[in-house]
């Protein structure tokens, strides 16, 4: 079997197994059936919020590569179910910044605790020296993945 077709085979096992274990994760922690009510979108969203540090939203239209009205559809969805909010820049009261919420950032911690489980899994599988290879090289595509 070529060695793409081998990658792709795993990719698919690998996301639905990943699928499996969030669902399961779901049904065994009650707090996160909220975790499981959010659209992939509005998860990138909050995601997007996290990691970009408190941005607005044209900075999140750019990230996403959409119009501002797309963003502030999003964003006012996830405020209504109180995961984010709005803060009024300091240098410009037109401008307002998005921040995790302390129930969104409960919900994102959730979802990352249901990740390491799924790692822990995988890991299982693997001696130490297969591990620290295996972290290796998710390192180094990665990396290729994030600079491209």
């Amino acid at each position: 079997m070529p060695t793409e077709d081998t990658i792709v085979k795993a990719i698919t096992i690998l996301s639905d197994s990943m699928r499996e274990s969030m669902r399961k994760y779901k049904e065994s922690t009650p707090a996160s059936r909220e975790l499981f009510n959010l659209s992939i979108t509005q998860l990138h969203y909050l995601h997007a919020v996290r990691e970009h540090n408190n941005p607005t939203i044209t900075e999140l239209a750019e990230i996403f590569g959409v119009q501002k009205s797309t963003v502030t559809v999003a964003i006012n969805k996830l405020l209504e179910r109180d995961f984010i909010e709005k803060l009024p820049s300091t240098n410009d009261l037109r401008v307002n910044h998005i921040r995790l919420s302390a129930k969104g950032k409960r919900l994102i911690q959730l979802e990352d605790e249901g990740y390491y489980q799924f790692a822990k899994h995988i890991m299982a599988t693997l001696d130490e020296t297969e591990r620290e290879t295996f972290a290796l090289l998710l390192n180094k595509v990665t990396d290729n993945i994030t600079r491209t």
